[in-house]
């Protein structure tokens, strides 16, 4: 029986050259993953290719990291390769990489769209969360902006009981005018009721004061468990936060059981 041939025999694909063609990083920068490209070798029979191509997105991403902050939009990196000559063991190729930075995008529009899984209206209408994301139209898109936005429109729905609220985000561009339109399409689930409140080693003062903010049957708010924290800090043990709290979910009946340790600071 044949032993499969080592790694060390199979043939290799050595870079001679490296072209890189629409990229607007620096010449130095360029210059360094060209070179870097090179000092590569690559296994004939391997996705090398691939390999090169996600290199160079990376390289492009650290150089330029705020290039959708600034509306570009439409990246990719291609690349091909032309054989140069073969030696025994190894091929020596001509790469050309192909940087399409994109095009600077202005905001068209942002449309939310609820996907109803139960009865009744939203609990917010589209103005009402257009509101939450700070990116007007017209405006250069901003990807920063628009996430943080949709982190405020995901903590709206959070405050009302909504804490299973999905998202999904479909951008369009249109490349005639150079707009982006973006449809936020929100699926609410059920609304979250508190179940359940368990409190350790907090002196019963303030234990009532958490649980008068907290009442078993009503409407789950997250944010009020951060006013408790920040609004009584001087109160509580040294090391306790918001994060130091057991959340338990029960889908069925759509309650959230909570567990306040305070007897050993960061052990949940």
């Amino acid at each position: 029986m044949t032993q499969a041939q080592s790694s060390n025999d199979r043939p290799k694909v050595v870079i001679d050259d490296v072209e890189l063609k629409g990229t607007l990083l620096p010449e130095a920068v360029q210059e360094r993953l060209v070179t870097s490209l090179k000092q590569h070798e690559y296994e004939e029979g391997s996705d090398w290719v691939k390999d090169m191509e996600d290199t160079v997105v990376h390289a492009e991403v650290e150089g330029w990291p705020n290039r959708e902050n600034q509306g570009y939009l439409g990246f990719s990196v291609s690349a091909e390769w032309k054989p140069l000559r073969r030696e025994p063991g190894t091929l020596h190729v001509l790469v050309t990489v192909s940087v399409n930075e994109g095009q600077q995008k202005r905001l068209k529009a942002i449309e939310f769209r609820y996907v109803r899984d139960r009865l009744g209206r939203p609990v917010f209408d589209s103005d009402d969360l257009r509101k939450l994301i700070p990116l007007n139209d017209s405006e250069i898109y901003n990807r920063d902006k628009f996430y943080a936005g949709l982190v405020a429109v995901s903590h709206a729905h959070y405050e009302r009981g909504f804490i299973g609220l999905t998202s999904n985000v479909e951008m369009q561009s249109d490349q005639t005018n150079q707009t982006v339109a973006i449809f936020v399409e929100l699926n609410e689930g059920q609304p979250y009721r508190w179940g359940n409140i368990q409190v350790i080693g907090l002196d019963p003062k303030i234990e009532t004061l958490l649980r008068s903010r907290l009442k078993a049957g009503s409407l789950v708010n997250p944010k009020l468990i951060d006013d408790f924290y920040r609004d009584n800090k001087s109160l509580l043990p040294v090391g306790t936060s918001p994060q130091n709290v057991k959340w338990q979910h029960n889908a069925e009946r759509a309650t959230v059981d909570l567990t306040f340790d305070f007897s050993i600071p960061g052990s949940l």
